[in-house]
């Protein structure tokens, strides 16, 4: 996931950040990490400094510490597109393929694009 995903995913305005050259060097990010500024999503001291680059705002400085870690990347598909995807590819290999819900155990024959977990077992 790049910068520019991350922030959009933790709702991080590029306006609330601070202005950036748009190719720094390395000195000048080395220089910014040394200072660990506030992480731009949670404001404890940031371990790695990076550029965004917003249409509307410019180069802007994207602080992160661990929190960036717990940001779940964003699939190239849609959840359900993906499990209808590979319901067909399971039948063309002729497997048997079930989809469960991690709350209650039950069978499920939709996926909520929001919240998905999917579990493939094969047996052979």
């Amino acid at each position: 996931m790049n910068g520019e995903e991350a922030a959009r995913k933790l709702g991080i305005s590029p306006a609330s950040l601070p202005p950036a050259p748009s190719a720094p060097r390395f000195a000048e990010t080395w220089a910014r990490m040394q200072q660990e500024p506030p992480c731009s999503a949670c404001g404890q001291p940031s371990r790695t400094s990076g550029v965004i680059h917003d249409p509307n705002h410019g180069s802007r400085w994207l602080d992160q510490c661990r929190c960036f870690l717990q940001t779940p990347p964003t699939p190239p598909v849609p959840p359900g597109q993906f499990l209808h995807e590979l319901r067909g590819v399971a039948a063309d290999a002729r497997l048997s393929l079930s989809t469960c819900t991690d709350e209650s155990g039950g069978m499920v024959s939709d996926v909520d694009d929001a919240r998905f977990h999917l579990i493939l077992s094969a047996c052979f």
